[in-house]
């Protein structure tokens, strides 16, 4: 199997559109510009200190890479839509450049692109962060896992050589073990690797967004082992907000997972302990310069999560 190029295959993708596109300013473009939160989780979170740096950056030096969007229309995200045939455009990549733009009222420039459905907008999203080299492990197994969980059901699929192409109407989807076994050929990683790629993605998808985004940046410490257990769970579970509502959920699951017993001596996490230390400091300067409540909560909710850390020490 010949290896995939992918930044030759998104080139050809860009190129193909760019002709018919080109690189464009329409303003009432970019004042109609929606993000699809489903979309949201196909971006890897930036930690705090990231996303200075790139706006410092961004402010300097202007906004050189075009955002991309996805020209369609509103029926293609809303089912049942009052103004079906209503155009939309919907961020693909670029969520945190668009941010900083809006933020310090920056000119950017936009690019179109055609899908044909979400479900190819995420392979293509899928497919760019992985081409990418900044990510940590653990984003490379989430993304890993959500390209498994995407491609093993998806109707339609773009090819990752720059082209799309559809499934005859009464065609299956792969089987799971086709799937991934060729993820597992491409990646250069065992069968065993992408299925708990796979948990470790459905746990995340269990855990609200904020949390999700602080364990991928490596803000918030948890065993990824936990987060796999949590992805084996079948129940409808509510978006988990905290570190200690996962152990809680995973424990009372039956599944396995089993919390340090309080009288038991295991060996100091030190590290864990300097992790906390610096997020509730960060948190308590934050509190104290802005003094909002929801800067309080977020800090009461730390010093809960802290003092069951410490409980299991």
């Amino acid at each position: 199997m010949k290896k995939l190029d992918l930044g030759k295959a998104i080139a050809a993708t860009t190129k193909s559109t760019f002709v018919n596109n080109k690189l464009i300013s329409d303003e009432q473009v970019k004042k109609n510009i929606e993000i699809l939160e489903e979309l949201r989780v196909f971006i890897p979170p930036l930690g705090a200190e990231e996303f200075s740096l790139l706006e410092q950056n961004i402010i300097k030096n202007g906004c050189r890479d075009a955002l991309t969007l996805w020209e369609t229309k509103r029926s293609a995200i809303e089912a049942g839509a009052a103004y079906p045939d209503e155009p939309i455009y919907v961020l693909v990549d670029g969520h945190n450049r668009f941010q900083i733009c809006k933020k310090n009222n920056l000119n950017f420039s936009v690019q179109l692109m055609p899908f044909n459905s979400k479900e190819e907008v995420k392979d293509y999203m899928i497919d760019l962060q992985l081409g990418r080299r900044n990510l940590s492990p653990e984003q490379v197994s989430y993304f890993r896992g959500l390209r498994f969980l995407n491609e093993k059901t998806g109707p339609g699929k773009y090819d990752r050589t720059g082209h799309w192409v559809h499934n005859e109407p009464n065609a299956h989807a792969p089987e799971k073990g086709r799937t991934v076994e060729k993820l597992a050929k491409e990646y250069k990683v065992g069968t065993s690797t992408i299925k708990r790629d796979a948990q470790f993605a459905e746990g995340l998808s269990k855990v609200e967004p904020t949390l999700r985004n602080e364990i991928l940046t490596g803000k918030r410490k948890i065993d990824k082992k936990i987060i796999q257990t949590l992805g084996r769970i079948t129940d409808d579970i509510e978006p988990i907000s905290t570190i200690v509502d996962i152990e809680k959920v995973v424990e009372a699951s039956g599944l396995g997972y089993k919390p340090v017993a309080k009288n038991s001596k295991p060996e100091v996490n030190y590290e864990g302990l300097s992790v906390w230390t610096n997020n509730l400091t960060e948190q308590t300067e934050k509190v104290y310069t802005t003094r909002s409540k929801e800067d309080f909560d977020d800090l009461k909710r730390l010093l809960d999560e802290y003092g069951a850390f410490l409980g299991i020490l």
